[in-house]
Formats: structure tokens, C-alpha cells, sequence
């Protein structure tokens, strides 16, 4: 290999690590116009209850400012609902998740909402209670 192709893989490399792959969300918009990062979506199922669908997404909003982050999520809700009903499970998971920070090692934080199909079909959040 001579000078200049090992040069220009050696840069190539360092664009790659550097950058870090890009991000790790796709953004959606919701029905407000409101941009959502989406980290995942997937069903988790728990040895009680049945299955549950849930969305991981980032959020700039502060995680102890539950007014606000609550405020979020039923936002978010009034268009997961729907997916979550086509999943035909009784149960759903809003993850709400702190934008990493770090530069060797990230760390973040998440707080969930859990929303419950009630007997009479409604939906109802037991973080309220």
C-alpha cells in the first residue's frame, strides 16, 4: 500500500470515528407538526399482565419537570394509541429518554409512562394514580 492510500484511509477512519455513525433516532412528525426522536419501538412481554407495546423516544425536556414531560407524552399518545390498539395489546410504554451526554462514555436517563386498557376500553395512565 503506498503513502497516499494509507493517508487517505487513515482519514476516511477518523471521519467514521469521529462522527460516531450519526444518530441513533429516526425523527417523526406528529400530528401536532411536532418533530419526535424515535429511539424504538418494540413489544415487551411481562410474566403478568400480557404483552406491551413500547416507544423509547429522546426528549429535551427536563425529567424532573414531570408537568411538562406528562404535557409531552399525552401528545405523543394521541397518535402511539392508535398503534397501539392495531398491536391488539392491553397495555403501552412511553419511554421518555434524556439526550446522552459524555464524550467517552454517554449516559442518560428515562422515565416511563405506562398506560392500561381498562375493562370499559379506555385507556388510563398509572402514573396518575
Amino acid at each position: 500500500m503506498n503513502f497516499k492510500m494509507l493517508c487517505g484511509a487513515l482519514v476516511a477512519f477518523s471521519l467514521i470515528s469521529c462522527t460516531g455513525g450519526g444518530p441513533t433516532y429516526q425523527v417523526r412528525t406528529l400530528s401536532s407538526g411536532k418533530p419526535l426522536r424515535v429511539l424504538g419501538v418494540g413489544t415487551m412481554n411481562f410474566p403478568e399482565g400480557g404483552p406491551a407495546l413500547m416507544l423509547q423516544y429522546q426528549t429535551d425536556m427536563k425529567l424532573d419537570d414531570l408537568a411538562a414531560l406528562r404535557k409531552e407524552a399525552d401528545e405523543i399518545w394521541a397518535d402511539f394509541k392508535g398503534d397501539v390498539e392495531r398491536a391488539n395489546v392491553g397495555s403501552a410504554i412511553l419511554s421518555a429518554n434524556s439526550v446522552p451526554q459524555g464524550i467517552i462514555i454517554k449516559k442518560g436517563q428515562s422515565y416511563n409512562f405506562v398506560f392500561v386498557k381498562q375493562p370499559n376500553g379506555e385507556w388510563a395512565c398509572t402514573n396518575d394514580k
